[in-house]
């Protein structure tokens, strides 16, 4: 007779088996897996949403570069993951989803919650697959996994039918982990970026999120050999010293006007682990007319064909250490004092700025920035929600990542509440400090799951920018000289403050000025140090804005030289 198991011990047994530690979900009516739990030592977070289990569950994956787990039920407990898996997505996120399905005895019989799921997920994940037999679970598994963290990682999905989590899953086999392969370019590939690369006199490096699993200062020194200004993209901020001298900010949408002059002069641009959005090459069609591209990606689909130049297939740290060993020219003297200068003119621009501040009643982003910087560790997990006020973090110099720490952003998508959510899978994946910067719209919707917080005692802080409501929309139609009485998007009420629940875990604390602000933060990082949950709200003014935002058009800003004309 050959021994078996029932199908949630088989998952479980290769879960642990790949170093799986935590599950994120909310489970339905097959409540199997909780016999099958307690004895894998892994911990379920049990959370009132799906949208924000999913979230959640990137967060851990981000935060650990490791494959993370999600569990959910059938019908429209999947259809609640698609934001969540749209993120994942477009995050890179390594995320198994596992949801329950109608069994192939009820197909197409209307059964209850029955729904075509597979379709639903399919564009949104790099493998969706249904199990149709029990023999195929575990090989479905390996399989999940492998696809999750090789190549450009992403979600994956596995579909269990109900009749299949009855059936005996034979034993009598080895799990197999999942195996992260490497991925080097080509030598045709790197020569002919080379032949580029050593005549160039002003490199400049663009670092995208794809390059977040790296560790090391290879990219650092590859642009000190080259003497190559290195700009982020805002999901790739934190791989990089962002107090190295060569550093000078985010790419596109966010580049600091001071900074714009070295994107114009540069004549050669190597774009590494980046899929080239719209938010990073904003404006590029002015500023980089005539300048060649090398990019660098491991996913063929990453490819942006908009640009001119050379593709390089394979990781970017394998990339770089081949160039690494050749010899180019000596970085170029002037170059290096136009980047020496151009940020030297943003660091005045920012301190002028915060003087002005000074003069002003309430408390400003900029001003929180500043003291979220003295106040709280540089190694802190830092998640940013793209609001009209916590946008001011993207902005360089006004955040900067020291060595150590990580910035965890939304995809080029912005789902409202991904980094209210995330944090908590953050804080469940490191000992290190976590803080989300997030808006009040985007913490309310995610309030279903403050008791998630509550319930597993997940320590960490939030400052909660409140402005009464969606901002951004808000201020475009303040731009547009709207009328809003009718529909607002902000408002009085709101602004009286958020509604946090008292428990024991919890501290509440308020930021209206910044006469307080510096005590309330220091107050926040000792009640955090006491392992609770910090809510600190932050009342903020929906004219703070920076100045790129200010002339908001749609999705994006005017250029600069057209809005200069209005």
């Amino acid at each position: 007779m050959t021994a078996s198991f029932f199908p949630w011990d088989a998952i479980i047994g290769y879960l642990k088996s790949a170093g799986v530690q935590h599950l994120f979900g909310l489970p339905s009516d097959d409540l199997k897996i909780v016999s099958s739990l307690p004895s894998s030592g892994m911990d379920f977070i049990l959370c009132k949403d799906q949208r924000n289990a999913v979230f959640m569950a990137a967060g851990y994956a981000l935060t650990t570069n490791q494959m993370s787990v999600c569990v959910v039920g059938k019908g429209p407990a999947l259809s609640n993951t698609l934001t969540g898996l749209l993120e994942a997505k477009n995050l890179g996120a390594p995320l198994l989803l596992l949801a329950l399905g109608t069994g192939g005895d009820k197909l197409g019989t209307r059964s209850f919650q029955e729904a075509d799921q597979i379709s639903l997920v399919k564009p949104l994940v790099k493998w969706a697959y249904r199990v149709e037999h029990a023999d195929r679970l575990v090989w479905a598994m390996e399989r999940a996994a492998f696809l999750a963290i090789n190549g450009a990682p992403g979600p994956v999905y596995i579909e269990l039918p109900e009749n299949l989590m009855d059936q005996p899953v034979p034993t009598g086999f080895q799990f197999t982990p999942p195996e992260k392969l490497s991925c080097s370019p080509s030598r045709r590939e790197l020569d002919a970026s080379w032949g580029i690369i050593e005549n160039a006199r002003r490199p400049l490096i663009l670092v995208g999120g794809g390059m977040k699993s790296g560790t090391g200062d290879v990219i650092e020194r590859f642009a000190n050999q080259h003497g190559a200004a290195l700009f982020a993209t805002a999901s790739g901020r934190g791989v990089v010293d962002e107090d190295h001298e060569l550093f000078c900010g985010v790419a596109g949408l966010y580049t600091d006007l001071s900074l714009r002059q070295i994107w114009k002069e540069s004549d050669v641009v190597i774009t590494l682990g980046s899929r080239l959005e719209e938010t990073a090459t904003f404006e590029w069609d002015i500023l980089l007319q005539d300048t060649p591209l090398i990019q660098v990606n491991v996913n063929l689909e990453d490819f942006a064909h908009e640009y001119r130049g050379i593709k390089v297939l394979g990781d970017g740290y394998a990339a770089v250490e081949q160039w690494l060993e050749r010899r180019g020219q000596e970085p170029d003297g002037v170059w290096l004092e136009t980047i020496r200068s151009c940020k030297q003119e943003a660091f005045s621009h920012r301190a002028i700025y915060l003087e002005e501040l000074k003069k002003t009643p309430g408390i400003h982003v900029p001003e929180l920035l500043d003291m979220i910087q003295t106040e709280f560790p540089e190694n802190l997990v830092l998640l940013q929600e793209n609001g009209l006020q916590d946008m001011w973090s993207y902005f360089y110099p006004y955040f900067r990542f020291a060595q150590g720490s990580l910035s965890i952003v939304p995809s080029d998508q912005t789902s409202l509440g991904f980094g209210a959510a995330a944090a908590l899978g953050a804080s469940v994946a490191t000992q290190r400090p976590v803080v989300a910067l997030v808006g009040d719209g985007a913490f309310n919707l995610f309030c279903s799951d403050f008791m998630t917080a509550v319930e597993y005692q997940i320590p960490l802080i939030y400052l909660v920018l409140n402005n009464g409501g969606y901002g951004w929309l808000q201020n475009q139609m303040n731009y547009k000289h709207l009328t809003g009485q009718s529909l607002p998007f902000v408002s009085e009420e709101a602004k009286t403050g958020i509604q946090i629940p008292q428990y024991e875990f919890v501290e509440s604390l308020a930021i209206r000025s910044k006469g307080e602000a510096r005590e309330q933060l220091q107050l926040a990082w000792q009640k955090y140090q006491e392992n609770k949950l910090v809510i600190v709200e932050v009342y903020a003014d929906l004219a703070d804005v920076h100045e790129k935002i200010s002339h908001v058009y749609g999705d994006f800003p005017l250029y600069e030289q057209q809005a200069s004309k209005n």
